[in-house]
């Protein structure tokens, strides 16, 4: 029984992992958009600016600091159900190998 226990965990594991790095790709996506959206908006201030107006567009600025810690925590909230929902299956299931 223990060979069985010792597998599941090691699966367990493994998935675990796996999980872990799809949230950590997802901060890495987020946060180029974050950076691809303020050199956007960087450029667009600088031709607004060049061109004599006087707009500014932090306040139309979406992609704050405060959106990125809320995409960011669903995205950990997502990953952390994800193992929760992993877990509460596994204790349902034996592993045995041939």
């Amino acid at each position: 029984m223990e060979k069985v226990t010792e597998i599941k965990d090691v699966i367990s594991f493994q998935v675990h992992r796996n999980i872990v790095n799809l949230y950590k790709k997802y901060f890495e996506v987020t946060e180029d958009l974050m950076t691809e959206h303020r050199l956007f908006v960087s450029k667009i201030q600088t031709k607004i600016k060049s061109s004599g107006l006087d707009i500014d567009l932090k306040e139309l600025d979406y992609f704050t600091d405060e959106k990125f810690n809320q995409i960011r925590k669903k995205i950990l909230d997502a990953g952390n159900d994800a193992n929760r929902e992993l877990e509460k299956i596994l204790e349902f299931v034996d592993v045995s190998l041939k």
